[in-house]
């Protein structure tokens, strides 16, 4: 019963459809997210990865079909964009600080969440540091950390560990493995081999349209 708890989808888009200028870019699409599993969407530049990914987290609205998101990760859906959102004059602790307060944490929440991602994270030592000190992996890092100061049912990630190094890439890779396990539901736009190594499926996409899925 568990596992079927665990298993149980939390999100799915229903024949989906978008277009930017009269061009197709995403659909008919369907898919279903459960919870507690890694997805992977794979596909060329273009593919619909980003939009798929925007559509899922409600932040662009299709032309066609449905978004059906379970009520219970309905108001705990996080992003991760491709391109970075880091206050760079800021240190770590206030970009995390500045999420916290925008997730409605109260004060000490904060700061224990705070310490928590940074140790987790391997940016313990760089509290105090500005964001734009960081190397490009860190700010990999500390862009996960933003959108994890309150736990995701439902977590989007597109390109999280390009130009990543290995140490980066590791550390991102153990922190997707504890909100998996947590039950937390993850789709990961990601063309990066090295990021399979704990999907349970991927879907590959070309021209907007889902051509293959796997179990991985």
């Amino acid at each position: 019963m568990a596992e079927e708890l665990r298993a149980r989808p939390v999100a799915a888009l229903c024949d989906i459809e978008k277009s930017y200028g009269g061009r197709r870019v995403l659909g008919p699409v369907r898919l279903e997210v459960r919870s507690g599993e890694l997805l992977v969407l794979r596909g060329p530049n273009g593919a619909g990865k980003s939009t798929l990914l925007s559509i899922l987290a409600g932040v662009t609205r299709p032309d066609a079909g449905e978004r059906r998101i379970d009520p219970s990760v309905r108001d705990r859906v996080s992003l991760v964009p491709q391109e970075l959102s880091l206050y760079e004059a800021l240190t770590c602790a206030e970009n995390l600080k500045f999420w916290g307060l925008a997730c409605g944490l109260p004060p000490r929440a904060i700061r224990a969440r705070t310490a928590w991602l940074l140790r987790e994270l391997g940016l313990e030592e760089k509290l105090r540091a500005p964001a734009g000190s960081l190397s490009g992996g860190m700010k990999r890092r500390l862009h996960l950390a933003t959108a994890l100061m309150d736990t995701p049912g439902l977590l989007l990630l597109d390109e999280p560990t390009v130009g990543a190094d290995d140490g980066s890439a590791a550390a991102i890779a153990h922190m997707l493995r504890h909100f998996k396990a947590q039950g937390t539901a993850i789709v990961m736009a990601t063309h990066l081999p090295r990021d399979l190594e704990d999907a349970d499926r991927a879907v590959t996409l070309k021209d907007g349209l889902i051509v293959k899925e796997d179990a991985v």
